[in-house]
């Protein structure tokens, strides 16, 4: 092995370790899953150039549309990203707590009004909220859990979300809700130090262009 196959088996092995943390982490309503309620939990790894390419390409798109340099410079990062964790919040259900946290007095009130909140042009949003306030805790948790293995392995790593909306929209992860945590082993942190681009947008179309793989 050389230098580089080193550091990408260990990255590989680093983050397999990490979406074991992220999936063994506390979560809300412990007791359902005693009772046979399927893990919510979702972790994608992805490494490969082509894919990473696809969601910097999506990245750009989104920030041309919203006419948002930061957009471009999280792609900027993706291109250089060894690696990428995705954790997100697939086929996810409420702890059945009734905690009022989400502004319903129950979790069936609450899961009957959500669908009245995705309006006309709701398939673009980023995620399609409204999620369970206390499952935007567990992914929290998770995701938290997940960035300690990282670095206590001393891989460079940085949670983000634009990019994960990227994968949600291209159709690399499941999940209604997610955070990135991206992965980099080099001798210089690229997370540090990063510039926002000058961005020359362009002139509005006289119809919104299709937007790579914008919608599932």
């Amino acid at each position: 092995m050389n230098q580089r196959e080193v550091f990408m088996d260990a990255l590989r092995h680093v983050a397999k370790l990490c979406a074991v943390a992220a999936m063994t982490a506390p979560k809300s309503g412990g007791q359902l899953f005693l009772k046979g309620s399927k893990p919510f939990i979702e972790t994608v790894i992805v490494e490969d150039r082509e894919t990473l390419k696809r969601l910097a390409d999506w990245l750009r798109a989104r920030g041309n549309k919203l006419k948002a340099p930061i957009w471009f410079r999280d792609a900027d990062t993706t291109g250089k990203l060894d690696l990428v964790l995705f954790i997100g919040l697939a086929k996810w259900y409420p702890p059945l707590y009734d905690c009022g946290a989400c502004g319903y007095a129950t979790c069936s009130e609450f899961l009957r009004a959500a669908p009245t909140y995705h309006a006309e042009g709701s398939d673009e949003w980023e995620f399609p909220g409204p999620i369970c306030q206390l499952r935007c805790i567990d992914l929290g948790i998770a995701v938290g859990s997940a960035a300690k293995i990282a670095s206590l392995n001393n891989v460079d790593a940085r949670c983000q979300t634009r990019i994960a909306a990227a994968a949600r929209h291209c159709g690399v992860i499941e999940a209604d809700l997610a955070v990135a945590l991206s992965m980099s082993v080099s001798h210089k942190n690229i997370f540090f130090d990063k510039k926002m681009p000058e961005i020359i947008f362009d002139e509005p179309p006289a119809s919104d262009p299709a937007e790579p793989s914008l919608t599932r």
